[in-house]
């Protein structure tokens, strides 16, 4: 991600992003010299298996709605469940007929809008609560996931945590830099 980031804020200065496994040896050699040299005509691969692979979007079929076939049963765990894009999959999964939905945030209920958007959730007939959580917290993530009610099992989650610091690469000093790493920690480690 951050190196996309990158080749949009630098498209100048950008040269590529490559992916290399974990253990290198002669082969994966030979095809990083591959790819350096221009052969593949890619900008962005990775390395796996004795091949370059480049990465590919797939389109959706035409007429089908995103998750159409799929219907939420039991409970859904919604990380940054009441923050704006939480909010919106959880409406989302209310209208698709989740039948409990645990949001999760740091604060809980104490978080803007939280308390309004449950009320709003239940009023809907669904059963709603909300849990402070920090998801890269290991144990504090383990202790919600043992909170799940047995009559409503977890059946999916939906991962929309995030910190967000907004700032231009090129802008970052090593202070920024140190905001960067809890930026990740939502995300990565969550």
């Amino acid at each position: 991600g951050l190196g996309r980031v990158a080749a949009l804020e630098q498209p100048d200065s950008w040269g590529g992003l490559i992916d290399l496994p974990e253990a290198a040896d002669d082969q994966a050699g030979d095809l990083l010299a591959s790819v350096l040299s221009g052969v593949s005509g890619e900008d962005q691969v990775a390395l796996r298996g004795g091949q370059v692979l480049g990465r590919r979007l797939v389109p959706a079929p035409v007429g089908k709605e995103p998750g159409e076939g799929w219907s939420p049963r039991g409970t859904v765990l919604v990380t940054g469940g009441t923050g704006a894009l939480g909010a919106h999959v959880a409406r989302w999964l209310v209208a698709r007929g989740a039948e409990h939905l645990l949001l999760t945030n740091r604060r809980g209920l104490e978080a803007d809008g939280a308390a309004e958007l449950q009320a709003e959730l239940t009023a809907l007939g669904v059963r709603v609560t909300v849990a402070a959580c920090d998801v890269a917290d290991r144990d504090a993530l383990a202790e919600v996931l043992a909170s799940v009610p047995a009559e409503y099992p977890l059946s999916g989650v939906v991962h929309a945590a995030g910190v967000e610091r907004s700032a231009v690469l090129a802008d970052l000093d090593p202070v920024d830099l140190g905001g960067f790493a809890d930026v990740l920690t939502a995300k990565v480690e969550g």
